[in-house]
């Protein structure tokens, strides 16, 4: 079985309570896109940064055509 892998960036943490769930909402709805098209979370990726902030990625992967 052949496989293709995505590296997404999901966001960075944030301070503002809003602002999070903001984003928390909008990076579901990208999982659920992606999902519908095949791809399927294997992976979350925090990047810490510098000043105590964290950026984060998702790894996914999904059956690549033969």
């Amino acid at each position: 079985m052949v496989w293709e892998y995505k590296i997404i960036f999901v966001g960075m943490e944030s301070e503002d309570e809003d602002e999070y769930e903001t984003r928390l909402h909008e990076g579901v709805h990208l999982l659920n896109e992606l999902g519908s098209e095949g791809w399927e979370l294997i992976n979350y990726l925090p990047h810490h940064m510098t000043g105590n902030r964290t950026k984060y990625h998702a790894v996914l992967k999904r059956h690549r055509p033969a």
